[in-house]
């Protein structure tokens, strides 16, 4: 028994929101579909305004019960669309003015929309197949709530005119005020305001549907109180009356299709195409725009694809282009409406208007429609233009009443038009003050990671302010190419800075170059030629070498690439080495001599080489192998090595390269620890090994000698903490 009960208050609670919405976006749905078609159907064609109410009534029926089933919104209603619409009304009229009186007037009609429905549904298919939809990402949020804003504006807007019966205009403004229009539309306003707030103040599953009842009855209640029957009612325009002749569906005729005008419809290629890309565009917008208001990702290729389906289905059905409709599938959401039901009853009250005719709408009060609208406008309105001075920054914010003010003096392609130019404008403005040079440093903050003897360390100190180093970051365009170009200026001509030998431009965080890019780079290659120094280029991928070699910059004296920056300030090392005769003369001595240089006491040279074990390794021998145990520590004489990590996937990658003069390994010579990585021999190569047991031995032997080994070792270590830190400070600054 308990269970029973609970029960019917969950039914209840799925099924009244869900046949409320579906009734009313039905029967407002039929009203905006006949009055498309009236549109169309006008002029020349006015005497087919019944086939044009049958058609716009195959697109809504069709398009409402696709979209509610195959579509993986919540809640998603589709159905005939304003915009598209108004340019199939332009087109037509062209085509009445161009075949006037003729007999193939309404066969070339009928093959406009044919063509037009067909190509936009295969349009959006394609769009869906190839997974396209996600372009619409990159459309900027602030043109997405522009957009929204200027949606609710012409819901209020057509709220209005429903309850009016004429369209608000700056020219009907005034006419609103007189004294048999406000009867016709105050009280919409009121209901539209009482739901607006009612829907916020009570958190009840029947709140929505509730109010509309409670509307309806009132309404006629009022009614009966002032003594205005019926046929009044219709008569003064409170109740929306007849709305349209019969609709008269048949199959495509394809007799009748056949006297089409190709010559006329082919002139209207440009109409169509227009029609079929607007069409993409406002859906992906209004797919865009759910997204924002029912707070969730929704996968747009799939709703491009169920979209281009009911296209193609509606065309051969011989209906209009249609879509997801963004304020009918709020409209849903707002009245509590979950699932498919909605949309599914939706669609049937279209297709019995189809069937039976659309003389039961007489007796639905214009008031209740047009509250609803204004309570759905009001909805996107506060969102964008109250709520979003919050949570939006000052200048996006403006953008989106920009937009909203031009989409209600001129139209939706031009508001959105115009907010993408502004947010790209302002996206180049803000982009253009990312300063693009990452860090600015010169060869004696920052060096390779070749492992050098003290004295050649000690030189590079000295001349590595020859060498100056941008790292540069992000897309070098025609907003930030000339900030390398200032640097580079101001780097030679500062007063207290040593004449440039190498300037060194690492690309590794450059995403793209430009045009631009190129020209400044172009230029501080003449000033390289003017002031002679060499320019360096590393991390450049191969399109970037390319737009180099097209702008005239390849390898030359005063050119050269690298692979990366470590490499890069390799080289440079290495030139400014081979200028330096003290440094060549003492780094390539012996063995002895590299020792007295690292500090180490002369009288215990010789004692020190009876406990190593001299070795010689060809290029790409292994002197360590990653991951067997350290056992020894090794002095390169003469040659060079590196240190590599060995990867699981057969990488290698390049810690340290240590050259003749320096020591291997003395970091683990001192901890039991397998060894993180190997050593190869880089060229011929002689070094002294020393073992763990013949320190050992050495301890035991002349502990003098081992304790200023062990200081040799100590300041080495010490040396090189003070190198990184002095490259941290350089980085961090």
């Amino acid at each position: 028994m308990n269970g029973t009960t609970a029960a019917q208050p969950t039914h209840l609670r799925a099924l009244l929101p869900n046949l409320t919405a579906g009734l009313v976006l039905g029967f407002v749905e039929v009203i905006f579909a006949v009055s498309i078609a009236s549109l169309i159907f006008s002029g020349e064609l006015k005497a087919y305004l019944p086939r044009g109410i049958a058609a716009v009534l195959v697109t809504s029926t069709l398009g409402i019960l696709i979209t509610a089933v195959f579509a993986r919104v919540d809640g998603a209603v589709g159905g005939i669309q304003e915009n598209p619409g108004v340019l199939l009304t332009i087109a037509v009229a062209s085509l009445g003015g161009a075949l006037a009186g003729g007999a193939d007037l309404l066969p070339t009609v009928l093959m406009l929309l044919l063509v037009t429905t067909l190509l936009t549904g295969l349009f959006l298919l394609l769009l869906g197949v190839f997974r396209l939809g996600g372009l619409m990402r990159y459309i900027p949020y602030p043109v997405i709530g522009g957009f929204m804003a200027g949606t609710g504006w012409l819901l209020a807007q057509g709220s209005i005119g429903i309850m009016a019966d004429y369209p608000l205009q700056l020219d009907t403004l005034s006419r609103l005020f007189q004294p048999d229009q406000l009867l016709l539309w105050i009280p919409g306003v009121i209901f539209g305001l009482i739901l607006f707030v009612g829907s916020r103040g009570i958190h009840h599953y029947a709140a929505t549907p509730g109010l509309m009842l409670g509307g309806l009855v009132v309404f006629f209640v009022l009614l009966f109180i002032g003594g205005i029957s019926i046929d009044q009612a219709i008569e003064r325009g409170l109740l929306l009356g007849q709305i349209g002749g019969t609709a008269v569906w048949q199959p495509l005729p394809l007799g009748e299709l056949a006297q089409a005008n190709w010559g006329a419809l082919l002139g209207q290629a440009s109409s169509i195409g227009t029609i079929i890309l607007l069409a993409a565009m406002n859906l992906l917008l209004n797919i865009s725009g759910l997204e924002l208001a029912l707070r969730k990702d929704i996968d747009l290729n799939r709703e491009l694809r169920t979209a281009g389906i009911s296209n193609i289905v509606v065309a051969l059905a011989g209906g209009m282009v249609g879509y997801h409709d963004l304020a009918y599938t709020v409209l849903n959401q707002r009245i509590g409406a979950k699932g498919r039901l909605a949309g599914i009853v939706a669609g049937v009250i279209c297709l019995l208007m189809l069937l039976l005719g659309t003389s039961l709408f007489a007796y639905i009060p214009k008031s209740l429609l047009g509250g609803l609208l204004l309570f759905l406008g009001l909805n996107f309105l506060e969102e964008w233009v109250i709520l979003g001075w919050k949570k939006l920054g000052r200048v996006d914010y403006g953008v989106v009443l920009l937009i909203l003010v031009i989409i209600v003096s001129s139209n939706f392609l031009v508001g959105v038009t115009v907010g993408l130019v502004l947010m790209v404008v302002i996206f180049v403005l803000d982009y253009s003050r990312i300063n693009i040079v990452r860090h600015k440093l010169s060869g004696a903050e920052i060096a390779s990671h070749v492992e050098r003897h003290p004295t050649a360390k000690r030189e590079l100190v000295r001349l590595g302010k020859h060498v100056y180093i941008l790292e540069l970051q992000g897309f070098i365009f025609f907003g930030t190419a000339n900030a390398v170009l200032e640097q580079v200026y101001n780097r030679l001509h500062h007063p207290d800075d040593a004449p440039l030998s190498f300037l060194v431009l690492d690309f590794r965080r450059v995403i793209g170059l430009d045009s631009s890019a190129m020209f400044s780079l172009t230029k501080v290659h003449h000033l390289a030629t003017a002031h002679d120094f060499t320019l360096v280029f590393t991390d450049l991928s191969a399109a970037a070498k390319g737009e180099l070699a097209r702008a005239g910059l390849e390898v030359d004296e005063r050119i050269h690439f690298s692979p990366d920056l470590d490499h890069g300030l390799e080289w440079c090392e290495g030139q400014l080495l081979h200028r330096s005769p003290v440094t060549q003369r003492r780094v390539a001595a012996s063995l002895h001599l590299q020792l007295t240089d690292l500090g180490f006491p002369k009288d215990g040279i010789e004692k020190l080489r009876t406990y190593l074990q001299k070795i010689t390794l060809e290029e790409g021998e292994y002197l360590i192998h990653q991951g067997e145990p350290f056992s020894d520590l090794f002095f390169i004489e003469i040659g060079q090595v590196s240190v590599h990590l060995e990867l699981d996937d057969d990488r290698r990658v390049r810690v340290q390269t240590p050259s003749m003069g320096t020591i291997v390994g003395e970091l683990g010579f001192y901890i039991d620890a397998p060894r993180s990585a190997s050593v190869i021999a880089d060229m011929r190569t002689i070094a002294y090994r020393l073992t763990r047991d013949a320190m050992r031995q050495m301890k035991a032997d002349d502990p003098a000698l081992a304790i200023a080994f062990n200081d040799l070792m100590l300041g080495l270590i010490a040396e090189r903490l003070v190198a990184t830190n002095r490259e941290l400070l350089a980085l961090n600054r």
